[in-house]
């Protein structure tokens, strides 16, 4: 009999041995003492990565606007430079971060094997090597990708900018007892004045435009037309339409990229924040002028764990406080993101959040299972699978 109960003894004592003991703790607690096997992992969180591209057209007006009327009989042509801003594109993508307000600490009587990806957020427990994530981070909150280009206007003069100004100036001489008078020339080299540029350019406006009529026309030099004629047009139009905006003004586009970023608080429930400011003068600041609107970015929770959060927080009413925890993990939620701007709406879309979600444990005493396997998302901290290998 005393050996039964010795035996019973030892078979309990080797069960308790390899039983593998799991206790997690957050890091915000205080009273936490590090041990020999204990490991640090983190949970996932998502930041926004807000992309906008944004057209600002500026129109502007022409070098020789005052003469369009005088040598092209064209009224009401622009005298001011004008610009109107829109925003053509809003893109927004995850980046998935390890959180710092949900990083804990596992205490074990041995060694825990866990696998982490190369940011320390847990992929599983007792599992294989976790493929690496692909993602990006940037510290910045404000940036920008630029293709602005000053728009300038080029001179399509062909002829020299110089001409020659003859002054006349007259001599008394004395000629057999009678006084005359001589001409003197003098040629004195200035430049063209803006309204002779004017002028020379609505000349060659008018040459291009009879050389076009010709070739409609078919009037050629030869019976056989040249092969080339659509080549000839398009490039007389083309260039006729430069030496317009001379005249009429042109319109410049610039587009620019801003880049923002922005992280979900996990007691989110619905947030308007402004992401930038558009100036009166069309121009994209990041702090707030008097004469600037903003552009909002609106956050609202499908609070699709609300239900589960009041049931778990019940079995922890009921339960008053566990001894020991196992693994943290999220159920997350569901967030409806949207642009606006002068209520208008540029985007709307559905976006997984982890943060906002519910944050679970399992219980510790599954982990007396040395065979136990849990898989974990390392995109959204959720569990895949609990089962033993």
């Amino acid at each position: 009999m005393k050996r039964f109960s010795m035996t019973v003894v030892l078979v309990m004592f080797a069960m308790l041995y390899c039983c593998a003991q799991i206790n997690v703790f957050p890091l915000t607690e205080q009273n936490i003492k590090i041990k020999k096997n204990s490991s640090i992992y983190y949970l996932p969180q998502t930041t926004l990565e807000i992309r906008m591209k944004i057209t600002k057209e500026s129109l502007i007006p022409g070098p020789y606007y005052k003469y369009a009327e005088k040598y092209l009989c064209i009224k009401n042509v622009p005298t001011t430079a004008s610009s109107d801003i829109v925003i053509d594109n809003v893109q927004i993508t995850r980046i998935q971060q390890p959180d710092p307000n949900a990083c804990f600490m596992v205490v074990s009587d041995r060694e825990a094997n866990i696998v982490y990806n190369n940011k320390g957020i847990i992929v599983g427990y007792n599992c294989g090597k976790p493929s690496d994530m692909s993602s990006s981070d940037s510290d910045s909150h404000f940036t920008k990708e630029s293709n602005l280009k000053t728009p300038i206007f080029t001179d399509y003069g062909v002829k020299r900018n110089f001409i020659g100004n003859t002054d006349t100036t007259y001599k008394v001489v004395e000629i057999d007892s009678v006084f005359q008078k001589i001409p003197i020339y003098n040629t004195v080299i200035v430049s063209k004045d803006e309204e002779m540029k004017a002028e020379e350019a609505a000349n060659y406006i008018i040459k291009i435009r009879k050389r076009l009529f010709k070739i409609l026309t078919a009037q050629f030099d030869t019976d056989t037309p040249p092969a080339d004629i659509e080549v000839m047009v398009s490039e007389l139009k083309n260039m006729e339409a430069r030496y317009l905006e001379l005249f009429v003004g042109k319109i410049i586009k610039q587009t620019e990229e801003y880049v923002f970023y922005y992280t979900p608080q996990a007691d989110l429930v619905e947030e308007k924040i402004p992401i930038c400011y558009i100036t009166s003068d069309d121009e994209v600041v990041s702090q707030k002028t008097e004469s600037s609107e903003p552009v909002y970015l609106t956050l609202k929770n499908g609070n699709a764990t609300k239900e589960i959060s009041n049931f778990y927080g019940r079995q922890y009413d009921l339960k008053k406080k566990e001894k020991k925890t196992g693994f943290y993990y999220r159920i997350p939620s569901e967030v409806t993101l949207s642009v606006d701007f002068e209520d208008f709406t540029y985007y709307k879309g559905l976006v997984t959040v982890p943060q906002c979600g519910f944050l679970g444990h399992l219980p510790a005493e599954i982990f007396k299972n040395k065979n136990l396997k849990v898989e974990f998302d390392e995109k959204y901290g959720s569990i895949k699978g609990v089962y033993t290998k």
